[in-house]
């Protein structure tokens, strides 16, 4: 496969793939209330399909509309993102769940005004891991409102998904915070971050890629963590970040991983559309990624 990066795919945020019935779904932060998709046969081409998600009276969200991220479970599709909670008028994320009978959607919600869960602190950036028989819902506690040491701060958080693929089964036990010297250096805001996690299970082991740093800079970067549980403990790995600002790239982010039909890894992440002006217009890249001396590698 001859991947061709950055993909036309510009203005968006947090992109996510889902390979299904030999085709490729791209979803993404769209900047507007609601999510677009994208669709490929072979991750180099890449058509957009239109809007696959909108916010309804029924959304509990009315704005905030980020990191969509859609599953299969027993033929039907179940999108968790994330959203301003409409009867806040201060921020206050949540994280909602849409479902459709088609990855192209429509996606509807299936709570009335009402997200997955409240732990009484906002929370963004869902992930599913599928763990055998049971699954697990990975998500950030948001920083607004959260001070560790004089600073805001947002962790990573995990907790067991309910067998309907939309409760959740007691409280978010906290996993991942920002304690790494890479993690803390751009200096841009009083806050420090751990958010979108993406975890992967290989040789009996679970690996979290996640995102750190502001977004907005070019210090924001993924590293990687590795626990023998997918509640944790997880440790973070010493040669932390493994994607950072390059000559080619700058503050690549919001990961996720996507395996074909061979059953390789390709790390599906966004980097700013303007190297020399950090912003929230990123684009998106897909490129290899493997697994070295129990490790993950990404081949920029």
């Amino acid at each position: 496969m001859e991947l061709k990066n950055p993909l036309p795919i510009s203005n968006i945020g947090d992109p996510y793939v889902l390979f299904y019935g030999n085709r490729y779904y791209l979803y993404a932060t769209s900047h507007f209330n609601g999510f677009y998709c994208w669709v490929s046969d072979d991750m180099v081409r890449w058509e957009k399909s239109g809007i696959c998600y909108r916010a309804t009276e029924k959304s509990f969200g009315n704005s905030c509309f980020w990191a969509p991220e859609v599953y299969e479970f027993g033929g039907r599709f179940y999108m968790y993102y994330t959203a301003q909670w409409k009867i806040y008028e201060e921020e206050s994320l949540r994280i909602g769940v849409a479902v459709s009978d088609d990855p192209l959607g429509p996606f509807e919600d299936v709570l009335d005004q009402k997200p997955m869960f409240d732990f009484g602190y906002g929370a963004l950036d869902a992930h599913i891991l599928k763990d055998g028989s049971r699954n697990y819902l990975y998500y950030s506690r948001a920083g607004e409102g959260h001070w560790v040491d004089g600073a805001k701060e947002s962790d990573i958080y995990v907790v067991e998904l309910g067998g309907d693929f939309i409760s959740v089964k007691g409280e978010g036990k906290l996993i991942l915070r920002p304690e790494q010297e890479w993690e803390k250096n751009s200096g841009a805001v009083n806050q420090y971050w751990n958010e979108g996690a993406f975890v992967i299970k290989k040789d009996g082991r679970y690996h979290m890629m996640y995102s750190a740093n502001y977004y907005a800079s070019r210090e924001y970067g993924i590293g990687g963590a590795v626990a023998d549980s997918p509640m944790g403990p997880f440790v973070k790995y010493e040669k932390n970040p493994i994607l950072c600002t390059s000559e080619r790239i700058s503050g690549p982010g919001h990961n996720s991983v996507v395996r074909n039909e061979l059953g390789e890894y390709y790390c599906v992440y966004h980097a700013h559309t303007h190297y020399d002006n950090p912003s929230g217009d990123r684009q998106v890249y897909v490129v290899p990624m493997g697994f070295e001396d129990g490790e993950i590698r990404v081949y920029e």
